[in-house]
């Protein structure tokens, strides 16, 4: 009597909780029609500061990018406050959402038909070595103005250890993030990604040491800061040129798709 009782009470319960879930679930649903017939003004007024600042971004972008005008732009974003703000209730930005940046997203809405291609990994890899070369013979030009005569800071690293550090750290980030990207629903072992990232490490110390020969100096001198700026001015600029011809989006942390 004491278990069929006990059976009864569990069978009880397991209907309650279906009965709950059902209801908060209905609750959902009739929140969520609601949301889709609401005036985009009151819409805009339930965005979090987060999302506020998405679609900021994104109606820029749409003005930008598609040569349209504010209220083109805010009558295209309209249309995609209502699942903003029902992914929003669900604790979900649009970022996440639509898993794209405002540019990126704004390119998408302008040109719906054109499908998402990669980037070629060489574009990616020269487009990162100018980065890194950039930065690298930048910073230590920057810091060679500075300097004494008495005491160089620089004194050991000419100006083709400085290039060879940012050309082989720019492709060895690019590589880095091509290791980490699931291919066909497999990504490499984080073994054979640290062993690859350790033998770059290895390699590019020795070639460091061999740079900083004697024997090797006539050709690996070290210039004058203002030389290094002007040489990392010119691979800023060439790196600004190849991605607009080659209409590359992203960066060597954090590549992105383009759209053809």
């Amino acid at each position: 009597m004491a278990e069929e009782t006990k059976k009864e009470q569990t069978a009880s319960n397991i209907d309650s909780e279906k009965q709950a879930k059902l209801k908060r679930q209905t609750e959902a649903d009739n929140q969520d029609e609601e949301i889709k017939q609401m005036d985009p003004k009151e819409l805009r007024n339930k965005l979090s500061n987060k999302n506020q600042d998405y679609v900021f971004r994104l109606e820029k972008e749409l003005q930008l990018q598609g040569s349209i005008s504010r209220a083109e732009a805010v009558e295209m974003t309209d249309k995609l406050l209502g699942e903003i703000i029902m992914a929003q209730r669900h604790g979900q930005p649009a970022n996440g959402l639509y898993l794209a940046s405002p540019k990126i997203k704004a390119e998408q809405m302008l040109h719906p038909d054109k499908k998402p291609v990669a980037t070629p990994f060489w574009q990616l890899a020269i487009d990162g070595a100018l980065m890194y070369l950039a930065i690298f013979v930048g910073l230590f030009g920057s810091v060679a103005l500075f300097e004494t005569k008495k005491q160089p800071a620089n004194s050991q690293m000419g100006i083709l250890t400085l290039a060879s550090v940012g050309i082989v750290m720019g492709i060895g980030m690019v590589k880095y993030n091509d290791w980490i990207m699931p291919k066909n629903g497999k990504r490499q072992s984080w073994a054979k990604i640290i062993l690859g990232m350790i033998a770059v490490v290895v390699v590019l110390f020795v070639w460091i040491w061999l740079l900083s020969l004697p024997a090797l100096k006539p050709i690996n001198p070290v210039l004058p800061g203002e030389v290094d700026i002007i040489i990392a001015a010119i691979a800023f600029g060439a790196r600004y040129l190849f991605r607009r011809y080659y209409k590359i989006t992203g960066s060597p942390f954090a590549p992105n798709v383009r759209r053809k």
